[in-house]
């Protein structure tokens, strides 16, 4: 490795004979108006002072394979700013024209090699992505120009600029002088000696903002012999498939929920590179293998974000665009498990279908009730693995999800009909505008063939969001505060921006116009004003509708369990040690727990419920089952706080009125104390039991 500093053109353009080629892995051309811009003024100043300027680090290496009879370079770092010196050569020479003949020969010369096929006629090579707009731009092939391109857009900006320059009396040979005095480092690679994936990660990880998608690109080509052909497969059809106005934004996120989805565990931004890399090394893949997997699950990832360019059902396209409104994204990796499984024919559509609309409503649900969504990062990241981990419930795929769902509490749990009701009837509806649309188009639209579009339409406020006179004779600031944004006061219509604040019965002569809105207005156009207890009313009408088409029944199906557990007795305390309990099953009823600790003090709270004289009683209870004093090892099951021992306090826990009940200890001592409490309630042994986890979980 050899590096120098030198002017960028005079070394790198000047050469008779000479091609520039930016390998495959690189990312696209990429700089913004603002990159090239900064780059002007830069320029602008050499212009001034006639002094050098610094504006990087170029790595190159001469390549040993070219068989195109000239030197070739590859590009391992720094592309972004030889293109856009190639961009400003070229704006530059389209500017002299026949006015300056000479400038543009010189030009021509750096850009282009003379004596030359027409392949390799231009000196700088782009990967192919970027190339076509390239040539098409050096050989003013405007026909397949793409203005909205980098390359195009950066052109136009410095030949604005340029003529500027011109009109100002500067002449384009002091903007050509200025131009190579622009100044590299130049590291010079040797093939076989330096690696130069481990110095372009160096270099990058020092402030160079790549994104994951650059950085996998690189580890997934730079090395690989047959980086072309891997490049033409897979890498190229992979980035046009996510590739939306030159912008390779979908293409970074794809890549995070492809890692959370492999490795079924949540992974930050910045992990991803690390975390696929592993992964990678893991799973003993080979570039091409996991670029095969990729566009696999690409292609998949594509229909989520475009659902309407696939041949999925219109059901299925449906539910992706309400996604996709709803902006839920942490279901992704979740669903690329299930949407691989359907096209490995493991489900059927329909059953693909009915997990998509769990998935949309339980989500939907979330939304309306305003729960937080930073618990859905785990919980998609997780669901699929705890699902499937026993491997018999693919066989009742929709049912395994359904149950999972519906057994989880607190954060992740399934909102119910009547906080769904609350929320919708009281809640702040507009707040979430792309919510509110959803909810109200199905409200309308209900289940029609023909549906009203969101296009066009936007939320109105039948009470005005700002009282006037007439609204203020019946409606009280308060209510107006409190019932506003409610789901009962909003309506969708094209005509918001006429109705604003009008009086109630001009917003009626509006709504009426808008005829195809029925559902949603046909206890408003019949009223004569418009008050609070109406909006209740209709919020409830409208929340009847909502909550009748989210329903969905929960399967209760003992025979789908999420983990395989072993079963142990009281007869055999010693089995416990060890063990991770998560349930335990009494006279038919089962009580989940998370310790040992957690099972005497629920089972005591049961017995306790079902026959309160009885505890008062058992005071004195020991391990042997009868009611002698305390012995030195202090081991009374029920007693009352004086004859706890200081230093065993923490093993004892408070039932009720003074009264204790040993938890603590270890689990082959729990187990002992619930065989006493079982025999002191008339329990038999056999209709008790504690499920442990597997041991091989």
């Amino acid at each position: 490795m050899k590096a120098d500093t030198f002017n960028a053109i005079d070394r790198l353009f000047s050469p008779y004979q000479m091609i520039l080629k930016i390998p495959v892995y690189q990312r696209n051309y990429d700089w913004t108006e603002t990159n090239v811009r900064r780059l002007l003024e830069d320029i602008k100043t050499v212009v001034e002072n006639k002094k050098p300027h610094f504006i990087g680090a170029i790595v190159y290496m001469e390549s040993q394979n070219s068989d195109v009879g000239m030197q070739e370079y590859l590009i391992i770092d720094g592309q972004q700013r030889l293109t856009t010196i190639t961009l400003l050569l070229q704006a530059l020479k389209d500017l002299c024209g026949e006015n300056d003949q000479q400038t543009s020969g010189q030009i021509e010369h750096l850009l282009t090699n003379e004596y030359t096929s027409d392949e390799y006629k231009i000196k700088l090579k782009p990967i192919k992505s970027d190339n076509v707009q390239y040539e098409a731009l050096l050989k003013h092939s405007s026909d397949k120009i793409d203005q909205d391109s980098h390359i195009y857009k950066n052109y136009e900006v410095a030949k604005r600029t340029f003529a500027s320059w011109l009109k100002s009396g500067i002449a384009p040979q002091d903007i050509l002088t200025a131009l190579r005095k622009l100044q590299v480092v130049g590291i010079g690679l040797k093939e076989g000696e330096d690696d130069p994936q481990i110095i372009f990660e160096s270099i990058n990880s020092t402030g160079v903002a790549l994104t994951n998608s650059d950085l996998i690109r690189n580890f997934l080509l730079m090395s690989d012999h047959d980086q072309d052909k891997l490049f033409e497969e897979y890498w190229l059809p992979i980035e046009n498939a996510l590739r939306r106005d030159n912008d390779n934004n979908q293409l970074d996120l794809f890549f995070r929920q492809y890692v959370i989805m492999k490795s079924h565990a949540p992974v930050t931004g910045r992990n991803v590179y690390s975390t696929f890399v592993e992964l990678f090394r893991k799973n003993g893949y080979t570039h091409e293998s996991a670029l095969q997997e990729i566009k696999k699950y690409v292609d998949i990832y594509s229909a989520f974000l475009y659902p309407e360019e696939t041949n999925y059902s219109d059901e299925i396209k449906d539910y992706l665009t309400d996604l996709n409104q709803l902006n839920q994204t942490t279901c992704y990796p979740f669903l690329m498990h299930v949407f691989a499984d359907f096209e490995n024919q493991v489900i059927d559509e329909a059953t693909l279908s009915n997990v998509l609309k769990l998935i949309t409503i339980y989500l939907i649900k979330r939304s309306i009730c305003n729960v937080p969504s930073n618990s859905l990062n785990s919980l998609f990241a997780y669901l699929y693995s705890r699902v499937f981990r026993i491997s018999a419930n693919k066989s009742k795929y929709y049912e395994a999800i359904n149950k999972y769902l519906f057994i989880q509490n607190t954060k992740n749990a399934v909102p119910s009909d009547e906080a769904l009701r609350v929320s919708l009837v009281h809640g702040n509806s507009y707040q979430n505008e792309q919510l509110c649309k959803l909810l109200m188009l199905d409200i309308e639209n209900g289940n029609t063939k023909e549906k009203l579009s969101s296009h066009n339409l936007s939320i109105e406020h039948i009470m005005p969001q700002t009282l006037s006179k007439s609204w203020r004779q019946y409606i009280s600031d308060k209510e107006h505060e409190e019932y506003v944004h409610t789901l009962g006061n909003l309506s969708i219509t094209g005509y918001n921006s006429e109705m604003s604040n009008k009086s109630f019965e001009e917003k009626k002569k509006i709504l009426k116009q808008n005829s195809r809105v029925q559902v949603l207005n046909e206890d408003v156009v019949d009223k004569d004003k418009w008050t609070i207890e109406d909006i209740i009313d209709r919020g409830n009408r409208l929340a009847d509708i909502l909550i009748k088409k989210y329903h969905i029944d929960p399967v209760v199906d003992p025979k789908i369990i999420f983990e395989n557990f072993d079963k142990i007795s009281v007869s055999d305390p010693s089995a416990a040690i060890g063990r991770k309990p998560v349930s335990f099953t009494l006279e038919g009823s089962n009580y989940s727990v998370k310790t040992f600790k957690d099972i005497t003090i629920k089972l005591i709270t049961i017995l306790d419920q079902d026959d309160s004289s009885r505890l008062e009683k058992l005071v004195g209870l020991n391990w042997k089952g009868n009611f002698d004093k305390p012995n030195s090892n202090n081991s009374l099951v029920i007693c009352h706080k004086e004859n706890i021992h200081d230093k065993l306090k923490w093993h004892y826990i408070e039932v009720r009125d003074g009264i204790y009940v040993m938890v603590g200890g270890p689990s082959y001592q729990i187990m002992h104390v619930v065989k006493e409490l079982l025999d002191a309630y008339d329990i038999d042994e056999k209709d008790f039991s504690v499920s442990v986890r597997a041991e091989n979980n």
